[in-house]
């Protein structure tokens, strides 16, 4: 029984880390995407 709580709860951690992962990510592709859209309109 132990295990199971233990094992839910750093399941959970991992869970939760890995999905602050894909959101850092997301916010990091956005912010190079109007980047590269910037610099395309300087050029023009």
């Amino acid at each position: 029984m132990i295990q199971f709580i233990i094992g839910l709860i750093v399941g959970a951690n991992i869970s939760l880390f890995l999905y602050a992962c894909i959101l850092v990510g997301k916010n990091k592709d956005e912010e190079v995407i109007q980047y590269e859209n910037s610099q395309d309109n300087s050029k023009k």
